[in-house]
């Protein structure tokens, strides 16, 4: 059996959607270009469980409507930031807030490219809101497609390995007649 054809039927039996899948690991990639930085992806569900201190949410609507949401760990979030400025960043500022509301739009906008022409095409994006803080969870009514891939940063070192990892989820729903 190849390889593709592998990761084919291991999709379909995890019942993760194929068309969400790719277009969060290519969107993921597009959207980090800039910063220098080309995450490794580790693993995929249906349920997002991540618990980091520090989210990027992105609105967005078309055909389907939800949103793109990032989740970091703030060494995590100040190695990506320090990526897209090109100065190391050792402390949360405004700046460097700024810089992971920017990823997560460049995210969104590359997964927004990657759904074109598809059942789940999106039109428009919101401009990104941040959650600083561990505590929350987030709750979608019955009907969503949501799909979490969590990614690995290279850079950092293993001693501070739960901050070398991220999560990307998309979470939509079809809107009526669409």
């Amino acid at each position: 059996m190849s390889t593709s054809s592998s990761t084919a039927s291991l999709t379909r039996s995890l019942e993760l959607d194929p068309v969400l899948l790719a277009a969060l690991l290519e969107g993921t990639a597009g959207g980090l270009s800039m910063s220098g930085i080309t995450p490794t992806p580790i693993g995929a569900s249906k349920l997002c469980s991540s618990s980091h201190a520090i989210a990027v949410l992105v609105g967005v609507c078309g055909k389907s409507n939800g949103t793109l949401t990032l989740k970091f760990s703030e060494r995590g979030m100040l190695h990506i930031a320090s990526g897209l400025t090109g100065e190391t960043e050792r402390e949360i500022s405004e700046s460097n807030l700024d810089a992971i509301g920017e990823i997560g739009n460049m995210v969104a906008g590359c997964v927004k490219d990657q759904l074109m022409g598809t059942d789940y095409e999106l039109t428009n994006i919101s401009v990104p809101s941040l959650i600083l803080g561990a505590s929350y969870d987030f709750y979608y009514a019955r009907g969503f497609h949501s799909l979490s891939v969590e990614f690995e940063l290279p850079g950092i070192p293993p001693a501070y390995q739960r901050d070398r990892f991220f999560s990307v989820t998309l979470s939509l729903l079809r809107r009526i007649g669409a």
